[in-house]
């Protein structure tokens, strides 16, 4: 039987037991293979004729798959092990060890009657979108598949933390492969219901997620229309948040954002893509001043009326191009990035994005210190400005007695003063953007450690 104080795989010392359910345990411990001991969360999984051998093919993965994650937001793995059968009232147990987190699930704070504010909710999306571009951007990516208020805990120091990775899935949904329907009722997407996850899926969850924070209500007792939760008479929030949160939550997987980072710009910038959120083109509107327009005879008011809507059509069509040119960039960039990250250098083979798309060309090139990602129109006729993004490494020193070696990595994105270019210029070795062009947003700084290993 297991119990408090008892010892697993000769390090283990169970505490108290968190949960337990259908041959599932989970419990608080103590790593006291450490000194002093270090406090873990123990996931056990008993073997027995009921269980369906799914569970245990999952519970599997979980481990290999968190084996080779490495995020300050993810509790780190420390081992897999399995357990003989005269422990656990003679059955063979399997066990799972984590890294605990010092907070609470926000779950438990929804259970006590915690409401969370609108600036609470965008910090928490903004923790896990970061989260969420780590996986979805690793080879092959990772999709968690199970975001909900339960696995997502608030730590002591105010961290956001993604847990239970008991549903990952690793590779990409294969023509003719069955996987098991995952997830959490509410707050799983249509497409994963078929057995098919995409990094959308993920999207969906956590936009679920944040409208259950918001409202304090699960999503499946929230009213739906045509699958879509109805949420915006409960909630007192600014539009454009709003509006982010329903393209997060639309049913078709295409109607979403494409990536996890894609999603984390619109939210940090204000500005959710108008090509997919068609009520966006309000805010480009500018009032009409009626009373001037009275003064007019009918036909000033009908030649105004066909200038304004030619004029304002144009303009819109312009902007809503050159924004999704600079959000193309901007992933292009965090691809770059995080490529790096992982491999010590750029990727020098494959372009993050498609070499042309019906008005962009899309290039980058390389080399052992900087990666640039260039878009410019392909007509050059056409009133559309080019841009350009550099990821460089802005600086190395040696810590640690030339154990480790520390890197600075630097992004910008640059605008063309002048549309029309059929060649954007690039950036200076100083980093910046060079004449006949202005830089977009602040430049993004990352400090990252890496093993020296001749660098």
């Amino acid at each position: 039987m297991l119990k408090n104080s008892s010892i697993l795989n000769q390090r283990y010392q169970l505490e108290t037991k968190l949960g337990q359910n259908a041959g599932r345990q989970t419990w608080l411990g103590l790593d006291i293979s450490k000194s002093p001991p270090e406090p873990v969360i123990v996931k056990l999984l008993a073997f027995n004729p009921q269980i369906d051998w799914e569970e245990i093919k999952l519970f599997e993965r979980e481990a290999q798959v968190l084996k080779h994650l490495n995020h300050p937001r993810i509790p780190k793995y420390r081992d897999y092990f399995s357990l003989d059968s005269h422990r656990g009232e003679g059955l063979p147990w399997f066990g799972l060890v984590q890294d605990y987190i010092n907070g609470d699930s926000l779950q438990n704070m929804l259970d006590i009657g915690k409401r969370f504010t609108e600036k609470q909710v965008r910090q928490i999306a903004i923790s896990v979108l970061e989260i969420l571009t780590y996986l979805h951007q690793l080879s092959p990516p990772v999709f968690h598949r199970d975001i909900k208020p339960s696995n997502l805990i608030l730590a002591k120091d105010g961290q956001v933390y993604l847990v239970d990775f008991g549903a990952v899935q690793d590779r990409a949904t294969a023509e003719g492969v069955t996987f098991t329907v995952v997830g959490t009722s509410g707050y799983v997407p249509p497409e994963q219901l078929w057995g098919k996850a995409v990094p959308a899926s993920d999207l969906y969850a956590l936009g679920a997620t944040l409208i259950h924070l918001l409202t304090g209500i699960p999503p499946t007792d929230l009213p739906q229309n045509q699958m879509r939760i109805e949420f915006g008479e409960r909630v007192k929030i600014r539009t454009s948040f709003m509006e982010w949160l329903e393209i997060l939550t639309e049913p078709a997987s295409e109607q979403r954002f494409i990536s996890a980072s894609q999603a984390l710009l619109a939210l940090k910038s204000g500005r959710n893509d108008p090509i997919r959120l068609a009520k966006s083109n309000q805010s480009y509107r500018n009032p009409v001043n009626y009373r001037r327009l009275a003064i007019l005879t009918l036909p000033q008011i009908f030649l105004i009326g066909i200038v304004m809507v030619f004029g304002w059509s144009s303009w819109n069509s312009g902007k809503k191009v050159q924004y999704e040119a600079r959000q193309n960039i901007e992933e292009m960039n965090l691809y770059q990035e995080k490529y790096y990250e992982m491999h010590y250098k750029f990727d020098t083979e494959r372009n993050y994005l498609m070499n042309t798309t019906e008005l962009y060309y899309y290039n980058t090139s390389t080399t052992s210190n900087e990666a640039l990602n260039h878009a410019w129109p392909v007509d050059p006729d056409d009133y559309f400005k080019s841009y350009f993004g550099g990821v460089f490494v802005d600086s190395m020193s040696e810590v640690l007695d030339s154990q480790e070696i520390e890197i600075k990595i630097k992004s910008i994105i640059c605008e063309a003063d002048d549309p029309g270019n059929i060649s954007p210029p690039q950036p200076s070795a100083q980093n910046s953007c060079p004449q006949g062009s202005k830089q977009i947003g602040v430049p993004r700084v990352k400090l990252i450690r890496l093993k020296n290993k001749g660098l």
